[in-house]
């Protein structure tokens, strides 16, 4: 069981740092895509994704926590903390 979790808890992580950083800041960003003389977006009042990437990172912040918290190693606790640090950093980058 041991072995299973870690495989699939840094792959649950990657997954949601993918997410995170694959996820635009504007919904209507893919028009600029589809025609490149728009230049000025319409404005997204729902701020529905920076809600849902805002709880996206607490989720991995907190999984970088529990790991942490039972890693044995310096060198892992070290790791786990610069990768909880590197999700919060993107967060605040692409959404705030």
């Amino acid at each position: 069981m041991k072995n299973i979790n870690k495989l699939i808890y840094p792959i649950i992580y990657i997954i949601g740092l993918l997410i995170l950083l694959g996820t635009s800041t504007n919904k209507y960003q893919w028009m600029q895509g589809m025609d490149k003389t728009i230049v000025q977006l319409p404005e997204d009042s729902s701020a529905n994704t920076a809600i849902g990437m805002t709880v996206l990172t607490l989720i991995l912040v907190i999984m970088q926590i529990i790991h942490c918290k039972f890693a044995r190693s310096r060198l892992e606790k070290n790791a786990v903390i610069i990768l909880a640090v590197l999700t919060s950093m993107v967060w605040a980058i692409k959404f705030s």
